[in-house]
């Protein structure tokens, strides 16, 4: 394999885990809008009783804080979703 198409493979392999990437974070926040509660502030959503229990549910919420795409807050049996963008860069 020449070094151009070693050069290839790793951008073609880089494009394609940038792609899943985005996905999982539209999947993520597509399924916190449409399965928690809305509160009466925009882009906030709650979780609590059974809906915590959800490995996906949790699976969600870890990767959008991870990304920067919400904030957490628990509160007993309840957690509640901030929607945003909490990258280094919005905050800067």
């Amino acid at each position: 394999m020449s070094a151009a198409d070693k050069i290839m493979r790793q951008l073609l392999e880089q494009q394609a885990d940038e792609r899943a990437h985005r996905l999982a974070t539209i999947a993520a926040e597509e399924f916190i809008r449409c399965n928690g509660l809305p509160t009466n502030n925009a882009d906030e959503f709650v979780f609590h009783g059974p809906d915590l229990a959800d490995e996906y549910v949790q699976d969600c919420i870890a990767h959008l804080r991870w990304v920067g795409e919400c904030a957490v807050f628990e509160n007993g049996e309840e957690t509640t979703v901030l929607l945003g963008d909490y990258t280094m860069e919005s905050l800067a």
